[in-house]
């Protein structure tokens, strides 16, 4: 009887120490899933930041792109009244 009694106590213990190593396992888990949250957080924040600064380069590239396109056709213009004949006086 004592002898059964002295192997549940150290099944007992090895059960508890076994139970403590797993709860600390849990813990540093648990740590580890609070600073991944946190990192994915950072990362939808710049990503959402990046989006908008890439739509502001979108907008700012078309406005250029428009910029450039009346530049050209002021450009054209102009070579056109420069070639005209100038009328005899």
């Amino acid at each position: 009887m004592i002898d059964r009694l002295h192997n549940y106590i150290r099944e007992l213990r090895l059960l508890r120490k076994t139970m403590e190593t797993a709860q600390k396992q849990n813990r540093g888990f648990g740590e580890e899933i609070a600073a991944l949250k946190s990192k994915i957080g950072k990362l939808e924040s710049e990503s959402e930041s990046k989006g908008k600064e890439l739509k502001g380069a979108r907008a700012e590239t078309e406005a250029l792109r428009k910029q450039a396109d009346g530049f050209l056709m002021e450009y054209d213009r102009l070579l056109e009244d420069n070639h005209e004949p100038i009328g005899v006086y």
